[in-house]
């Protein structure tokens, strides 16, 4: 009993990455994405450094009270290119997590923004999110380091594939639904035209 709890808390250590949401996204959109950051060690996280992905050239932060936003950019006026964009001066608690959220253009083709981030505690220890997933679960690569989180980018999310799965299967069903109404009437025509038959037929007797 003690090994199976044992081996549930380090799966949920394990799972709990810094992250970037959503996981897809449709191309040549406006997209607000947001940095979901865990505090895995017992001391607080006090900044959060997210390097932009090379198909990503512009990006807006959200106003985070009580951190400090810092955007790196190469280059100049409306051709600079953000590079990263850096939370620090606030605190996240041991054991707790919070969010941060930047709006950005996503590319106009299909490409995988692979978001790697740098989270740094009280202490100066500073954990890497920028390795390679090693398995499909995405466990971590070693001490202070970890997988970074992809977005991919698509001509069409999979929101909107369920959406249009959905739509056409309601389509479908009140195709199946107008059918049934259609032959039901047809045959209730049909009774009431044989019961006036037959009424006339017995009549004329």
């Amino acid at each position: 009993m003690g090994v199976s709890v044992f081996a549930l808390s380090l799966t949920g250590v394990a799972s709990a990455h810094v992250t970037v949401k959503p996981a897809d996204v449709q191309t040549g959109a406006y997209q607000v994405f947001t940095v979901s950051v865990p505090v895995e060690k017992d001391q607080p996280t006090v900044a959060v450094k997210l390097q932009m992905p090379e198909a990503i050239t512009s990006a807006m932060p959200t106003v985070k009270p009580g951190w400090a936003v810092d955007v790196k950019k190469e280059g100049k006026g409306e051709d600079a290119i953000v590079k990263s964009i850096t939370w620090s001066g606030g605190e996240i608690s041991a054991g707790m997590r919070d969010e941060f959220s930047f709006s950005a253009k996503t590319p106009d083709k299909t490409t995988e923004l692979q978001w790697k981030a740098f989270q740094t505690y009280q202490d100066g220890t500073v954990v890497s999110w920028n390795q390679q997933p090693s398995n499909e679960h995405g466990e971590a690569e070693g001490k202070n380091t970890g997988p970074f989180s992809v977005t991919k980018v698509a001509n069409e999310t999979a929101q909107d594939t369920a959406i249009k799965h959905v739509e056409e299967d309601a389509h479908a069903a009140q195709k199946t639904a107008d059918w049934a109404l259609y032959l039901g009437a047809g045959g209730t025509l049909l009774s009431l035209a044989a019961i006036f038959l037959a009424t006339r037929q017995k009549a004329q007797e």
